[in-house]
């Protein structure tokens, strides 16, 4: 079967992204176009294209020959963004290319959280008419099929590419070296990271015997404030603030070597880095999420937590008691690895090329 042409419109494109995308083009002819950052360090096995962005305010218009560009292809993935006009206006124009809008599948952010109960609003009446003038949908998560439950979109279109991130393949749990807990992520305030340093405070002191350190591995607006608290607290040895890493030999050590991974309040594709390297996550059952809290099963693969006694207490247990924790490590890395790989992820895109141009 002749390879299609693919074209993949993204704001950005993330470097956790280019395994899947390198699958992809294992099987067709794949470009990406992008008109914001290329954050891409590896190989790349596809070609990429900048764009040209006019903005007004936060709506994004693309210049240049962008309908000529797209002619040249048999398929167009768009990220499904309402802002960027020109790539969610495409299933409208008239056209011989299919497309298929690729996202999360509800408007959600720091303020308005991922809520698959809440009420359609008038933008996602819109984000309707995308979907059903488009040839197919690419979903991150199959939970978010509940959200459009009452509207007429037919399933036979829909396809979940299973939203996550690589870790290395031949990497294996050893129970001995679990020792430490961590944190992975830029350091906001609304991740109620403090959250997280007092919990451990509090248990520390209520410990017979070692505490185990707390790695905090990232940059961020709160970097310096957590390293004060961390310093009049007299726990330097304790919490160690390591600032960014990006080496994923040196991540990967990391989660070696840790029994939990807790992030208080966001839920993001640390979820899925974490179990792929067998610790289980840690977070509050409401957390900012993109859907990527839904692979957390409270306390088979992770703990979803509704105040800060109840971490303290998973805090404590997990010094006390860690094999209860390393148990739930190994269930992650089984789920990731039956459900959550990248190549799960890519056949996902594949499907939906094939679906459009059978």
């Amino acid at each position: 079967m002749r390879k299609k042409n693919i074209l993949i419109l993204l704001e950005s494109i993330s470097e956790y992204r280019v395994p899947i995308y390198n699958i992809i083009s294992n099987h067709h002819e794949l470009t990406i176009a992008f008109y914001k950052n290329d954050n891409t360090k590896s190989v790349c096995n596809f070609r990429k294209i900048r764009l040209c962005a006019f903005r007004w305010g936060t709506i994004v218009w693309i210049k240049g020959k962008f309908r000529k560009l797209c002619k040249k292809n048999d398929v167009i993935i768009f990220a499904s963004d309402l802002h960027n006009l020109s790539y969610c206006l495409l299933p409208f124009f008239p056209h011989k290319y299919k497309v298929i809008p690729w996202s999360i599948g509800i408007r959600s952010s720091y303020v308005n959280r991922y809520d698959l109960s809440r009420k359609k609003t008038f933008l996602d009446k819109i984000q309707y008419e995308v979907f059903m003038k488009s040839d197919a949908i690419i979903f991150y998560m199959k939970e978010v099929l509940s959200f459009w439950k009452d509207y007429n979109i037919d399933d036979s279109k829909i396809f979940i590419a299973h939203n996550t991130v690589a870790v290395d393949q031949d990497y294996a749990i050893s129970d001995t070296k679990k020792k430490d807990f961590l944190f992975i992520g830029t350091l906001y305030k609304e991740k109620k990271i403090y959250e997280l340093i007092n919990a451990y405070i509090k248990v520390k002191s209520t410990i017979n015997g070692n505490m185990p350190l707390l790695h905090v591995i990232g940059e961020g607006p709160e970097f310096t404030n957590i390293v004060k608290v961390v310093q009049e607290n007299s726990l330097n040895d304790c919490i160690i603030m390591h600032g960014a890493i990006y080496d994923e030999d040196i991540i990967k050590s990391y989660f070696q070597t840790s029994i939990i991974c807790i992030s208080p309040d966001q839920a993001g594709l640390s979820v899925l880095k974490s179990m792929g390297y067998g610790v289980p996550f840690i977070t509050r059952q409401n957390a900012i999420t993109g859907g990527e809290i839904f692979n957390i099963h409270n306390e088979i693969d992770g703990i979803l937590y509704s105040n800060e006694s109840e971490l303290e207490n998973i805090l404590f247990n997990a010094a006390q008691v860690p094999d209860k924790f390393i148990a739930m490590g190994h269930a992650a890395k089984q789920y990731y690895d039956n459900y959550a790989t990248p190549l799960i992820m890519a056949n996902g895109v594949l499907n939906a090329i094939d679906y459009v141009t059978r």
